[in-house]
């Protein structure tokens, strides 16, 4: 996986505000899914422990079943379980009184509330207690082109990025469940590993135009040739008597994509030793034969990682490469931004700055125009940015120029809507490369201050700057100490604002930058392509960029 900060100022506390506001819409699309069971005398209730948990609906049956074990003799427990799903979920987790999650996978926790589940390895949290790897699923003849292009992750992602004739992709919406987001999630992180931050957000970009999204509880199974839809295998397990005989099923030779059922206590049960000591007896009920019974009876693979019997199983090839990572929070972030236009929103301002004389991006692949100017790079890709940011979204642009201050406002920052969108565009055909002069670290410094005195709290709140380094600021130790010094000065804890930093076509003036500006946790990089500067356009409205 590529290096990557583990957390992202102000995006836990963005993702979890989103999920609130989402919560809603989400129920209303059939993402939250309640199956209470409602105990009578004879089952327990009149236990003198009840323990309340939350619990992705595909193990939802199972917890029922380790729940049964524990109510029997005096001492017996009840388990009251409330099955969600996705992000309304962890919205369940953060709005109810309860002593376990058990997510369908550990990425989810990347949504839970600061300090509200148990610390790792305390009363087993953490542990994954269950799993199920993702197959693709298509046709003969697409499983033969997937084969031919590595038979794996990386090799579909190509096929969807380079938008193969006649292939599609089929995922549930990554919103909904952990089948729609570790599926999602595997084909970005297999770009991640071998390309690198920016080139995933590029291929997850370019293949949601070719990705049909399952928006409700069904698998998402293809429908038509050319479709490659990504399934769990609990969820194939049950329809391989329906199963289509002509059907291919490819597990990924670089990477196995896997959902993990991940075991969470909260903070607040763990403190409490009557439910704590409840707790571990509901998780050793897991391994019992019940429990394990009630596994295999859902498709799910136990601790042990062997699959359940089923008839006509020996049709799915066994996962045999390493599993990808659990989805670190960027990660999901980037994934939710790419599937719903909310996720994008920002308090963006651009700075670019671009001289006379710079040499231009490469083109990106085989398929490119010829070589652009840069600043048309730029221009290209500020209208693509403010395309996908929502409307309620804040974005403004500054350019470096000669004269004072060193810099102009070409659209000052305001709330963007259909109109402003609009004007946006239109200025940004305004932008100009510049003979090279001083101007961009004050502008930096200026455009930082900006957006912390206007930062909001609903969104991510970033400055993005672009640059050629033509008059070889990075080069001036003193002026940018200076500069460093003045950000230093201007930081909020409260405001948290993002910088990112794009040098074009200079790794030596982008690494020295980048060492700089560690005390402000920017993050810099080197621009090549002009596929470079597109992804990082489009990864910034991901909710910024980050190491």
């Amino acid at each position: 996986m590529g290096k990557h900060q583990a957390g992202v100022p102000g995006a836990g506390t963005v993702l979890r505000g989103l999920v609130l506001v989402l919560v809603l819409g989400l129920v209303a699309g059939a993402g939250w899914y309640v199956l209470r069971g409602e105990p009578t005398e004879a089952d327990g209730a009149a236990c003198p422990t009840t323990l309340h948990v939350v619990a992705a609906s595909s193990i939802a049956t199972v917890v029922s079943a380790a729940g049964r074990t524990l109510r029997a003799g005096e001492d017996c427990i009840l388990v009251d379980t409330v099955s969600a799903d996705g992000r309304s979920g962890a919205a369940q987790v953060s709005q109810s009184p309860i002593d376990v999650w058990i997510p369908d996978d550990t990425a989810w926790t990347t949504l839970a509330p600061p300090q509200f589940l148990a610390e790792q390895g305390n009363l087993n949290a953490y542990s994954v207690i269950a799993s199920s790897p993702i197959y693709m699923v298509t046709d003969p003849a697409t499983g033969d082109r997937i084969k031919a292009a590595g038979d794996s992750w990386l090799g579909l992602a190509n096929l969807l990025n380079g938008h193969a004739p006649g292939i599609r992709l089929v995922v549930r919406n990554p919103a909904l469940s952990g089948d729609g987001m570790v599926a999602a999630g595997a084909v970005g992180e297999a770009v991640w590993i071998e390309k690198g931050m920016d080139a995933s957000s590029l291929a997850l970009a370019n293949m949601l135009p070719v990705t049909r999204t399952v928006n409700h509880d069904l698998s998402a199974l293809p429908s038509a040739a050319g479709e490659v839809g990504l399934v769990p295998e609990y969820a194939l397990l049950s329809t391989l008597r329906l199963a289509q005989a002509d059907r291919r099923y490819v597990v990924g030779a670089d990477h196995t994509a896997l959902l993990r059922y991940t075991w969470l206590p909260t903070a607040a049960a763990v403190k409490n030793a009557k439910r704590a000591a409840a707790l571990k007896r509901l998780y050793s009920a897991f391994s019992s034969q019940e429990g394990s019974r009630a596994l295999a009876a859902a498709g799910l693979r136990g601790p042990d990682n062997i699959r359940p019997i089923y008839d006509g199983a020996n049709v799915l090839p066994e996962p045999t490469a390493k599993p990808f990572d659990v989805l670190a929070p960027h990660h999901v972030q980037h994934i939710f931004a790419t599937w719903d236009p909310e996720d994008r929103r920002s308090n963006l301002l651009i700075i670019v700055d671009v001289a006379t004389g710079g040499s231009s991006p490469s083109p990106g692949n085989s398929s490119s125009p010829g070589k652009q100017a840069p600043v048309d790079v730029l221009k290209q890709g500020c209208r693509q940015l403010a395309d996908l940011m929502p409307v309620g979204s804040r974005l403004g642009l500054w350019e470096v120029a000669p004269g004072q201050p060193g810099y102009r406002r070409i659209v000052p920052t305001d709330r963007l809507d259909d109109a402003t969108r609009a004007a946006f565009g239109t200025s940004v055909k305004s932008l100009a490369a510049h003979r090279a002069g001083p101007g961009l670290l004050d502008a930096i410094v200026a455009g930082y201050q900006s957006v912390r005195d206007d930062w909001h709290d609903d969104m991510f709140n970033q400055v993005f700057i672009l640059t050629d380094d033509q008059n070889k600021d990075s080069a001036n130790a003193a002026a940018v100490t200076a500069m460093v010094q003045k950000l230093t000065a201007l930081k909020d804890p409260s405001k948290p604002v993002t910088i990112s930093v794009v040098v074009l076509n200079k790794k030596d003036a982008a690494d020295a930058l980048k060492n700089s500006l560690k005390p402000m946790d920017a993050y810099v990089d080197n621009a090549t392509s002009a596929d470079d500067v597109q992804a990082a356009f489009i990864h910034v409205v991901a909710g910024g960029l980050h190491e």
